[in-house]
């Protein structure tokens, strides 16, 4: 395997970590402070991405990325929300995660663009003109309020946090679930998004046309995210459920089976998803933890065990590349997700009566 697939990897297994411990911490100190360490940690590594001169200082970049976006996981959707319940406007919560994460796609949109004539002057360029982006929400972040009572820092308090955060996890089904179907949904999203160039250069699309694709993609999710609360509040939960489940594995399948150009527009569905998914899960999630000194760490367990899954299906797709190529694996892993989203499903079904699903 390729070094930078080992580097994504790394990182993805020091966020796993990281996560549930960082998220106890935050729920100790507050995640106003958690989240101001995570952006300096974050802007500390957007400047080692911008002087890196060899491998080991990319190496040096991502881990330090990871440690940085463990400290701000889990506790910036913890003060949202905690912020929104404080001021009585919970369910909003989806509309205001939908227009920060749509914002961060729309910028991505024009970046995607900005990058292709910044990096033929210079490749350090688009990584100097990121740290700007990098100072701007660690200022805000101190500005931010977060009602809560001071509480001394003890090891022996961070345990005690820790271990009911995970134990809560573990035994409410309706957060297990949400973790299942999260695992589900992003660790396909994941290893499809890696298959994008690939199969791009398999049906024969044009090199030049990719930037203004992932432009166009970036802008799809930024709508989806942006007008989330708006598709959630238009159908049923259940609807929105099974929705997401088809529009990751059904296209996964097809453009599979049918390798043609025409098959790469269904990778605009995927970000239809990729928008939505995460003021929904985050809603969705929020809404069943039902104790606020737990809050960061429970979230931080989902972060977790989503990650976890996300690494052995990223080796368990890479050997089924190298082994069968890359249609048949999109075709076994089309059927994977549909399979075991229709299991999903029917557990989502069980769980939650008719008259606790959102109409």
């Amino acid at each position: 395997l390729p070094e930078i697939f080992f580097m994504e990897a790394a990182v993805i297994v020091i966020c796993v970590v990281l996560d549930i411990p960082t998220g106890a911490l935050a729920d100790v100190i507050g995640a106003k402070k958690s989240l101001i360490i995570g952006r300096v940690i974050l802007l500390m590594s957007t400047i080692l991405f911008a002087i890196m001169e060899s491998p080991a200082g990319a190496w040096i970049a991502n881990i330090t990325w990871a440690v940085g976006y463990s400290f701000q996981s889990g506790a910036d959707h913890t003060l949202m929300y905690s912020t929104l319940k404080g001021a009585g406007i919970a369910k909003s919560f989806t509309k205001v995660e939908g227009c920060a994460v749509g914002s961060r796609f729309l910028l991505i949109a024009f970046c995607s663009l900005a990058v292709g004539p910044m990096a033929e002057f210079s490749l350090r360029l688009p990584m100097l003109a990121c740290i700007p982006f990098a100072v701007i929400p660690l200022i805000v972040s101190f500005f931010l309020k977060e009602d809560r009572t001071e509480v001394k820092y003890s090891v022996r308090k961070q345990l005690d946090v820790l271990r009911r955060g995970v134990m809560y996890a573990i035994r409410k089904p309706e957060v297990r679930w949400i973790i299942g179907l999260c695992a589900l949904i992003v660790g396909a999203s994941k290893i499809w998004f890696f298959t994008y160039n690939p199969y791009f250069e398999k049906v024969n699309l044009p090199l030049s046309s990719f930037g203004v694709i992932f432009f166009f993609l970036n802008v799809v999710a930024f709508l989806s995210s942006r007008y989330a609360h708006k598709l959630e509040k238009r159908f049923k939960e259940k609807v929105c459920v099974a929705a997401m489940i088809l529009c990751i594995g059904l296209p996964i399948l097809l453009m599979g089976l049918f390798p043609y150009w025409p098959m790469a527009l269904l990778v605009v569905v995927q970000n239809v998803v990729r928008g939505f998914i995460g003021p929904f899960v985050a809603n969705f999630t929020n809404k069943h933890i039902d104790s606020d000194e737990i809050r960061a760490t429970a979230l931080s367990v989902r972060s977790t065990l989503t990650s976890s899954v996300t690494i052995l299906a990223l080796f368990w797709f890479g050997f089924m590349d190298k082994s069968f190529g890359l249609l048949p694996s999109l075709i076994v892993l089309g059927i994977v997700v549909l399979v075991l989203g229709r299991l999903s499903y029917a557990r989502y079904k069980s769980l939650f009566s008719e008259t606790s699903v959102r109409k």
